[in-house]
């Protein structure tokens, strides 16, 4: 299936950054019921609660709870993951925390102030096998000799991963899947957009660096010159109405299917 080609890599990207499919199952669904809301109205005015439950296969409790959110609540990630949960239960929970305020180093089997148990308070069913593990890759604990665990990092995201994700989400993905979505639509109105792609089956491994360096100089050439093209459009129009302003744009971009 295309859909499940596609999603792979965006699920890459969300599991390097810590995000797993609890917050993105809530993004998706509120992302279903938004558009559902505000783009299958009658007369302009917004989908009514049953309608958007049939057409999205959500609870209408579900569909009112999602409508009523704050804005900002609906806009972002929750990034309180299982692995967050228990790093931030680690550093402040009284009962896994020392005489100092610091945060134990905890034996991996007990039923207190253990790692098996602060996994069960946390982290529910999840196997505390899988969840030492995890931790141990991202740099977040220490494995003593003894088995004793020590906890050295707060905070589930490592370095600025998050923040790369962000923006290619919005510069990269959004753009391209907005695109996608208008070309698709029967009722359109006006031409397609332009979208094309040009790849090759026949390109040795050993030719990707070279290659790569030498399509990023000619494409950042191209993108100058559509950046100039919309300096010259501006200048047209100093004296201009902020709501009558759109924005558009061009993106190019290199991949291979060895991501």
């Amino acid at each position: 299936m295309a859909l499940l080609k596609a999603l792979k890599p965006i699920i890459r990207a969300l599991l390097r950054s810590g995000i797993g499919f609890r917050e993105f199952s809530d993004v998706a669904k509120t992302a279903f019921v938004e558009v559902a809301t505000n783009e299958y109205g009658i007369r302009g005015r917004p989908t009514n609660i049953s309608r958007v439950a049939v057409m999205t296969g959500l609870t209408r409790k579900e569909v009112k709870r999602l409508r009523d959110s704050p804005p900002n609540a609906k806009s972002l990630v929750s990034r309180r993951s299982s692995p967050a949960d228990l790093l931030h239960f680690w550093y402040t929970d009284p009962e896994y925390l020392d005489e100092n305020g610091n945060p134990k180093l905890l034996p991996y089997e007990g039923d207190h102030a253990s790692f098996m148990s602060l996994v069960k308070y946390c982290a529910g069913d999840v196997p505390s096998g899988a969840m030492k593990t995890e931790l141990k890759r991202i740099g977040a604990i220490v494995e003593q000799e003894n088995g004793d665990l020590e906890v050295v990092k707060r905070y589930f995201i490592p370095g600025d991963v998050d923040e790369r994700l962000e923006l290619g989400l919005n510069l990269g993905l959004e753009p391209l899947a907005s695109t996608i979505a208008f070309n698709c639509d029967p009722e359109r109105k006006g031409p397609a957009r332009f979208q094309r792609m040009s790849d090759s089956a026949w390109i040795d491994r050993d030719d990707l660096l070279t290659l790569q360096d030498r399509l990023s100089k000619k494409l950042e050439g191209f993108l100058t010159s559509i950046d100039q093209d919309f300096s010259r459009i501006e200048a047209n129009h100093e004296n201009y109405e902020q709501s009558h302003l759109c924005r558009v744009g061009v993106g190019v971009f290199f991949f291979t299917e060895d991501d």
